[in-house]
């Protein structure tokens, strides 16, 4: 946990996260798998603890890098994933796994799959968790991407 403390300082003095250009992936299938990519910070099959508090460095838009505000997490969710900012506020909950209202790297030290469960995991809470509640199908974003998650089989899920 210290390395990534220190990597954090150093990363967060040369990192501006404002900077990088929204370009999020068309499909939903490409949006999980760009979440999966992402979060295996360290390119060795699994997504935990440690790659996750890598990651939320990228959520950094307002130099602090220890505490993760709502705003940050609908950022970057709208912007580099193309989601609504409903579920990016879906996910900020979802990101405050000790429900302590204060999302850090600490909510993740427990986490720890493969690659493959963590693509489910996505596939599974957007299409259940989140699409599952009629009231998520509102914004015209939500619509269209609950629309699409219906069409997906769990066969489909897969990156190449």
């Amino acid at each position: 946990m210290l390395r990534l403390a220190a990597f954090a300082i150093l990363f967060c003095g040369t990192f501006d996260a404002a900077s990088v250009p929204c370009n999020p992936p068309d499909m939903l299938l490409g949006k999980f798998c760009a979440a999966v990519k992402d979060n295996d910070v360290n390119d060795d099959g699994r997504v935990d603890g440690t790659d996750m508090g890598t990651d939320l460095l990228n959520y950094n838009f307002d130099d602090d890098p220890c505490i993760v505000e709502e705003w940050e997490v609908v950022s970057r969710w709208t912007c580099r994933y193309g989601y609504s900012k409903e579920y990016g506020a879906f996910m900020y909950k979802q990101f405050d796994v000790n429900q302590n209202g204060r999302v850090t790297a600490g909510d993740f030290v427990t986490l720890n799959f493969t690659n493959a469960d963590f693509l489910m995991a996505q596939y599974t809470r957007f299409k259940n968790a989140y699409c599952g509640d009629p009231k998520n199908r509102q914004s015209p974003v939500d619509k269209i991407q609950c629309d699409e998650v219906d069409k997906l089989k769990t066969a489909d899920i897969k990156c190449t």
